[in-house]
């Protein structure tokens, strides 16, 4: 956390700017009760009560059905279950259901045999084979179509899957987790969710809470990422300044802790000294110095 020195002899009055310097900034303090573990930080409470539940179903192949804003970190929690389970050094696949078209996302899943379809050339594994052995997170399953939930019920129940094209099924041992930023509870009621598969993945389920709800954890986020940015840059940044903290904790975060590590990467890169100052921090596409 250095970021300066002096040499020998110095003032009393060098001594008091030092500590007053110190004393109005935030710097990187890791004495505190926060867990650092990796790339993971966890203070609040409700996040340490997070890391005892990740304890806990770690070593199990439960399902895991990780629910929460847009943001709060549902992905790097489902790394974290994987990093500390027996599986760690076995694949961890993601799938973003949202992002893979409809008629895609099945033979993305379950894979293909060659002919099976025009275009498919050669045979190809789905991530449930790519994952086997591993963990497989199916990243936002809400927006899975109905048709296809119907085959990955099969999957989870039978841990087979058929690949298209092919007459034989595949076994397969794999530890799901799904994570949602939707209530899937209300989908199942709207009949866009089916509710037997609701509560096949929902054996264990965690809530990750929006940032503004844990703002304990804002400071410590705000230091971890500026060590991870100021390295990614090279840049000598070790801390920010009351003023900017003070906007950063007043802060709603609706893209919660995303937007929290976007906004000090970006601030990371406009700062001129040792400091992330107010005029470096960038909300909602305004300057917040022109505010």
């Amino acid at each position: 956390g250095a970021f300066d020195f002096i040499v020998k002899p110095f003032s009393k009055e060098t001594i008091e700017k030092i500590l007053s310097l110190t004393s109005s900034c935030l710097k990187f303090d890791c004495t505190n009760k926060t867990t650092y573990d990796g790339d993971y930080v966890f203070k609040s409470e409700k996040m340490q009560k997070i890391l005892q539940l990740i304890k806990k179903v770690a070593n199990t192949d439960a399902t895991v059905l990780l629910s929460g804003e847009t943001g709060t970190g549902k992905e790097v929690v489902a790394k974290l279950i994987h990093a500390s389970s027996n599986r760690s050094k076995q694949p961890f696949i993601s799938v973003n259901c949202a992002s893979i078209p409809s008629n895609l996302l099945e033979s993305e899943l379950f894979g293909y045999e060659k002919g099976a379809f025009s275009g498919a050339v050669k045979t190809y594994k789905g991530k449930f084979e790519q994952a086997n052995g591993g963990t497989l997170l199916l990243d936002e399953i809400s927006e899975m179509p109905l048709e296809l939930q119907a085959k990955l019920l099969r999957v989870l129940q039978e841990k087979v899957v058929d690949k298209l094209g092919s007459t034989e099924s595949v076994k397969i041992d794999v530890r799901i987790i799904c994570t949602t930023n939707r209530n899937l509870a209300e989908q199942v009621k709207n009949g866009s969710f089916r509710e037997d598969l609701f509560y096949r993945i929902n054996v264990f389920p965690i809530f990750l809470s929006p940032l503004r709800e844990r703002r304990e954890d804002i400071p410590d986020l705000i230091n971890f990422f500026i060590k991870k940015y100021s390295n990614k840059f090279k840049k000598n940044i070790n801390g920010i300044s009351n003023n900017a903290l003070e906007i950063l904790l007043n802060y709603n975060w609706p893209g919660n802790v995303r937007e929290l590590e976007n906004t000090i990467e970006r601030a990371i890169i406009l700062s001129k000294g040792a400091l992330i100052d107010k005029e470096d921090i960038f909300l909602h596409g305004i300057w917040n110095n022109f505010c």
